[in-house]
C-alpha cells in the first residue's frame, strides 16, 4: 500500500483516526457518545432505543429492542446514528466511528523513513510445523490479550545481527495469503523528537506467505504503524521476545503526525 493510500485510509470512515470509542459491553448500559442502552447477547450486542432517538441498525430505524449483529456474523450489521456517527461490534465491544472527529482533523500526515535499498532483503521462512513447541506458545497475542496463530519462524539478518522471527498468520490481502512480523527496534526507544525515532510500541511488516519453507523477501521499507499508534482507543499487541530488534532499524513508517508537525501520542 502507498504512503498516499496510507494516510486515505488512517482519516477514513473507518480508519483509526475516526474511531472515537471502543467500549465493552458486559451488561446493559449507556455507550459515550451515542444513544441507546446496549446489552450482550448471542451473535453481538443487542440495543434497546426509541424511535426519536435516530438508531438505525441494518437500515431500519430502531423503536425497541434490536440485535446488532458482529463482525463475525455471516452478514455484519451496519449502525447509523445521529450526526454522522456510526457503530460496528467486534465481540462483546461497540465501535464508534466518527467520519469527522477531531483527531481526523488534526492529521497531517505519516511520518516515514527516507526509503533506501540497504533495508532490502531476504529470510528464511520455515512453517511452525517444523519447529517444536512453536505453535503450542501462548505469548504471542493479539491487542485483545488472545493467542495469535503462529505461522512460523523468519530467520534473517537485521542490521548485521542475525535473528529469528516469530511470524503469525495476518488476514489476506488482495487474495494473497501473508505473515505478520509485530517487530520492536532501537528506533522505538528513542525520543520522539529525534529523527531517529519510531513509535514505541513496535511496528508491523507483511509478507507474503509462501505456504511452505521457502525464502521470502523482507521489505524493511514497508514497515508500517500499528493502529494504536493513531488512536487510543486501540491496545496494542506486544512483540513477542524474538521479534525485539536491538538494531535501528531507520526504515518504513515512524509517526503519525499533526499539522503542527507533533507526534499524535
Amino acid at each position: 500500500m502507498t504512503s498516499s493510500a496510507r494516510e486515505r485510509w488512517a482519516v477514513g470512515p473507518r480508519g483509526p483516526l475516526a474511531l472515537v470509542n471502543a467500549q465493552r459491553v458486559d451488561h446493559p448500559q449507556a455507550v459515550w457518545p451515542v444513544p441507546g442502552t446496549w446489552a450482550p447477547s448471542v451473535g453481538g450486542l443487542i440495543v434497546t432505543a426509541a424511535a426519536g432517538d435516530g438508531v438505525v441498525v441494518d437500515g431500519v430505524p430502531v423503536d425497541g429492542t434490536v440485535l446488532v449483529a458482529g463482525d463475525e456474523a455471516v452478514v455484519p450489521s451496519t449502525v447509523a446514528f445521529p450526526d454522522g456517527f456510526a457503530g460496528t461490534v467486534a465481540g462483546r465491544t461497540l465501535r464508534v466511528w466518527d467520519p469527522a472527529s477531531e483527531a481526523i482533523a488534526r492529521f497531517a500526515a505519516i511520518d516515514r523513513f527516507p526509503r533506501s535499498d540497504e533495508w532490502v532483503g531476504s529470510g528464511r521462512f520455515t512453517p511452525a510445523r517444523d519447529v517444536d513447541g512453536l505453535e503450542a506458545r501462548g505469548d504471542v497475542l493479539d491487542a485483545a490479550g488472545d493467542p495469535l496463530v503462529v505461522a512460523g519462524t523468519v530467520s534473517t539478518t537485521v542490521g548485521g545481527a542475525a535473528v529469528t522471527l516469530v511470524a503469525v498468520r495476518s488476514a489476506p490481502f488482495g487474495g494473497a495469503a501473508r505473515l505478520q512480523l509485530i517487530v520492536q527496534d532501537a528506533t522505538s526507544a528513542v525520543p520522539e523528537d529525534d529523527s531517529h525515532s519510531s513509535y514505541s510500541m513496535g511496528r508491523f511488516l507483511f509478507v507474503t506467505d509462501p505456504g511452505t519453507e521457502a525464502d521470502v523477501e523482507l521489505d524493511w521499507n514497508e514497515l508500517v504503524l500499528p493502529p494504536c499508534a493513531f488512536s487510543y482507543q486501540y491496545a496494542c499487541p506486544i512483540p513477542p521476545p524474538e521479534n525485539r530488534l536491538s538494531v535501528l532499524v531507520t526504515a518504513g513508517e515512524r509517526h503519525p503526525i499533526d499539522r503542527d508537525g507533533a507526534v499524535f501520542h
